[in-house]
């Protein structure tokens, strides 16, 4: 009888495993039956009789690891780098153009076409984990995004960002706006297996919460989150988002409380680029505007602000717009006294100040 590893077992797996069986192998020559091996160890009962025979018959070494069991890969470690290389292209650069997902079975019949070698479907699977490779569920990125753009923003005009803020001790902010309704986004939870759980939501037209945050840092205090928010009751032709005068309110409040010069960086929303707002940010010498490149929410870290909010409203219940609103502040306001999460959300977008800010 002969013990074998897991071939899908890391080295440090092995390492680990064989850990288990070596102190099971001390119980054993203390006389311990195996099914009081078992409990000790949280083995299963099969195992620690495995063992025991294992180690009555060959002793200790018996159960030392013998590497990894199951036939050689028969890819050499440079094909197994092209095929990374060729996984990482997409599926689009090898012909499947009608969607962009790798399957075991693209997977096995991509090694067929670059290697010429068969692969089975599980074992293109185990292949995958191999390589470092799982399913995933993918993140979206707009088609119209233009990739050179935001690398020229993210090393130039993000300089001149910090430049800016940098001599009069100013703050560097990042505002974004975010929708609310009634109507939750789904989130998991328990339900009993083969039955889809439900919950209730209003399917009728009730109304709309508008909120504007900002976050605001500089090297040394801690940084900031300020918002606003605004109800939209359901009712025929009524404005369902902010316009400008809710902006420039939220950046007074903001200019107020900081009592500094605020270096601004939005989006290209149509509220923020309309003569109005250019006209209030003229008589405001106090603030420095810049505009984020077109289609590019992952530079700005308000957004993890809100994918963290909605994130905990997860299968809200039915429930009246003031006490959704109440909800949100109440979610806003515990942020505010997170300054280490905020700083998690910047440094998410990869534009971080020179120097970091302090608790």
């Amino acid at each position: 009888m002969r013990y074998a590893d897991g071939g899908g077992l890391t080295p440090t797996g092995r390492r680990r495993r064989e850990s288990v069986r070596m102190q099971a192998a001390e119980l054993f020559e203390q006389q311990i039956k195996p099914s009081e091996v078992a409990g000790r160890l949280r083995v299963s009962v099969k195992s620690a009789y495995q063992w025991h025979q294992l180690w009555r018959d060959g002793g200790v070494q018996a159960l030392a690891s013998r590497g990894p069991s199951g036939s050689r890969c028969r890819l050499s470690p440079r094909s197994l780098e092209k095929l990374a290389a060729y996984l990482e292209e997409g599926p689009a650069a090898h012909g499947w153009v009608e969607d962009q997902v790798w399957t075991a079975s693209r997977v096995a019949t991509l090694i067929g076409r670059k290697f010429h070698i068969t692969y089975s479907v599980s074992g293109a699977t185990r292949l995958m984990h191999r390589l470092g490779f799982s399913p995933q569920v993918p993140a979206r990125r707009v088609a119209e995004r233009d990739e050179q753009a935001v690398a020229v923003w993210k090393e130039a005009t993000w300089a001149e960002v910090k430049g800016r803020g940098r001599p009069g001790g100013g703050y560097v902010c990042f505002e974004d706006e975010a929708g609310f309704t009634r109507r939750p986004p789904r989130g998991r939870t328990w339900g009993r297996r083969g039955i889809t759980p439900v919950v209730t939501v209003s399917g009728r037209r009730s109304g709309r919460l508008s909120v504007a945050g900002l976050i605001a840092m500089r090297p040394g205090p801690r940084t900031r989150l300020c918002h606003r928010l605004r109800t939209h009751p359901a009712a025929k032709g009524a404005r369902r988002s902010m316009g400008e005068q809710d902006f420039i309110a939220l950046l007074d409040g903001v200019h107020q409380l900081v009592k500094a010069p605020i270096v601004l960086v939005w989006d290209r929303l149509n509220t923020h680029v309309s003569r109005r707002m250019q006209g209030f940010v003229a008589e405001r010498e106090w603030l420095t505007v810049f505009l984020l490149p077109a289609y590019s929410p992952d530079l700005n870290p308000v957004e993890w602000v809100w994918a963290h909010v909605k994130r905990s409203l997860a299968n809200l219940a039915v429930m009246a717009l003031d006490r959704l609103e109440a909800l949100v502040r109440n979610r806003l306001k515990r942020l505010q006294y997170r300054p280490h999460t905020l700083d998690g959300f910047i440094a998410g977008t990869g534009l971080t100040l020179d120097n970091p800010a302090s608790p």
